[in-house]
C-alpha cells in the first residue's frame, strides 16, 4: 500500500513539472501572435493616395489609389513606390520611377521628416530612359508626401471624380516617365478616396506556431497525463 501511495505522489510530481514546462511555451506563443505591425497611415502624393507601412525602422510607401496619370504610367493599387528605412528623422532607400514602356525603374532617394511627422520630402536623381529602356541621363526630383487626416479622407468621398490635367510639353516623347508626371504641378488632381478600398497588410512571419496550436497541445498533454496517473494508481492499488 505504501508503494502505491509513493508511486502516485511521484507521478503527480512529474505532472507538475511537465505542466510548468508547457505553460511558458503557450504564454510565449500567445504574446508573439498578439504582436502586429502598426496600422498603415494614409498619405497624399501629388494627387495619389498612398499608405505607409512601418515595421521597426523599415518604411514602405504603396499606392492605395493612383491618380489617372500614374495609372497610365503603370502604377496600380498596392504598387510599391518607396522602400527604405528611417534613422533620426531621415528617410533613405529606393524609389521607383513608373514608365509605361520599361516598368518600375529604381533610383536612390533620401530626405527628412518635416512638420511633426506630417510631411516627408525625398530627393533623388531619376534616370531618363528612351523607349528601348536605355538610360541617357538623369534629373533631380522631389517626392513629397503629406499625411491625410481622417477628416480629409472623409471629405474626399464627396469630391467629384478627379480628371487628368494636361501634361507638360516635352520635346521628345521618349522622355516621358511616371516620376516626371508625378512631380509636374500641372498634373496634380484632387484624389477621391474610398474608405472601403482595401489596404495591403504585411504578413506576420515570425515563424512561431499559433497560440491555438499550443493550447491544443497543452490540453492533450494534461488529458494524457491524467489518464496515465489514474491507470498507474489503479495498478499500484491492485498490486498492493
Amino acid at each position: 500500500m505504501l508503494r502505491a501511495v509513493l508511486a502516485v505522489v511521484a507521478i503527480a510530481a512529474v505532472t507538475v513539472i511537465l505542466l510548468d514546462g508547457i505553460k511558458p511555451c503557450c504564454t510565449s506563443a500567445n504574446a508573439q501572435t498578439q504582436t502586429t505591425s502598426p496600422e498603415p497611415s494614409i498619405w497624399d502624393h501629388n494627387g495619389s493616395v498612398m499608405y505607409l507601412v512601418e515595421n521597426g525602422s523599415s518604411r514602405e510607401f504603396h499606392y492605395q489609389k493612383p491618380r489617372p496619370g500614374m495609372l497610365e504610367a503603370g502604377a496600380r493599387p498596392g504598387s510599391l513606390l518607396f522602400r527604405g528605412q528611417v534613422d533620426n528623422g531621415q528617410y533613405s532607400g529606393t524609389a521607383y520611377n513608373f514608365n509605361p514602356h520599361c516598368g518600375a525603374i529604381p533610383f536612390q532617394v533620401k530626405g527628412p521628416v518635416l512638420d511633426n511627422d506630417e510631411r516627408i520630402v525625398l530627393t533623388g536623381q531619376v534616370p531618363q530612359v528612351r523607349r528601348n529602356c536605355r538610360t541617357y541621363g538623369s534629373y533631380s526630383s522631389n517626392l513629397e508626401f503629406r499625411r491625410l487626416k481622417p477628416t480629409d479622407v472623409a471629405q474626399s468621398q464627396e469630391a467629384p471624380e478627379a480628371t487628368q490635367a494636361l501634361g507638360l510639353e516635352q520635346s521628345k516623347s521618349e522622355t516621358l516617365s511616371g516620376i516626371e508626371a508625378e512631380n509636374s504641378p500641372s498634373k496634380v488632381t484632387a484624389p477621391k478616396v474610398s474608405v472601403s478600398t482595401p489596404i495591403a497588410r504585411l504578413p506576420v512571419t515570425n515563424g512561431a506556431p499559433s497560440a491555438a496550436k499550443y493550447l491544443d497541445n497543452y490540453i492533450w498533454a494534461v488529458v494524457l497525463i491524467a489518464v496515465v496517473l489514474v491507470v498507474s494508481a489503479a495498478a499500484m492499488l491492485a498490486a498492493a
